[in-house]
């Protein structure tokens, strides 16, 4: 049983691989459809198009108007409100960064940088040139003078320097008492204008800010 079911299998393989082979196989045993050539082009015939129906050119734009001026989606079937204008002056609202500020002193000089010493906002700061103050920069030191300057706008800011008061004149005759300051001596709280080079000067001013600050917390 075994030889004749293997013998039949063998002849239908061989047969198999003979319809293959022919399938494949030209008489020369060249390989068949190896190359494939495209098709001709089919152009569309536009003459039997279905035209646009003649309502379409007839529409009535209006009904857009309305579906905008009466939305969908919207609740209550109204436009959204128009946004609100935008303010006149947008200025209006910026603080004055020069309304609480206090000037102490400037420095700087040939081929050294220039600047401020000021409280701004109850913190002493040290202002350089191009920086800033609030949207003002400084631009430069003239004399006792900061000039800030904010889109082609200048605004100056003076140094004050108080004068010593004068002590009141004793009477005549009147035992002065010792120790007591001449008409020519200063008070120890009036401010005394720094001298020397810009970066001496700089410091003396520092130093004048620590001890009436000082003097201001002992009170």
């Amino acid at each position: 049983m075994t030889q004749p079911a293997t013998r039949i299998l063998s002849i239908l393989i061989l047969a198999l691989g003979a319809g293959l082979a022919a399938l494949w196989l030209k008489p020369d045993g060249s390989l068949r459809n190896t190359l494939w050539t495209p098709p001709e082009p089919v152009m569309p015939d536009l003459q039997f198009a279905d035209p646009l129906p003649v309502s379409a050119s007839k529409v009535d734009v209006g009904l857009f108007v309305a579906t905008l001026e009466r939305p969908l989606f919207s609740p209550n079937r109204r436009p959204p409100p128009p946004p609100p204008p935008p303010d006149k002056d947008d200025k209006a609202g910026e603080p004055d960064p020069f309304a609480d500020i206090h000037l102490f002193g400037l420095y700087g000089g040939e081929g050294s940088p220039s600047g401020m010493l000021a409280r701004i906002g109850g913190k002493v700061k040290r202002v350089s040139l191009d920086d800033k103050v609030g949207s003002w920069t400084l631009k430069r030191i003239e004399d006792r003078e900061a000039v800030f300057d904010k889109n082609g706008e200048e605004r100056k800011l003076r140094l004050v320097v108080a004068k010593p008061a004068q002590p009141p004149k004793p009477a005549p005759g009147a035992p002065r008492a010792p120790g007591a300051p001449g008409a020519a001596e200063k008070s120890a709280d009036e401010p005394t204008m720094p001298t020397g080079s810009p970066a001496q000067r700089s410091e003396q001013l520092q130093k004048m800010i620590e001890q009436r600050q000082r003097s201001m917390r002992r009170r």
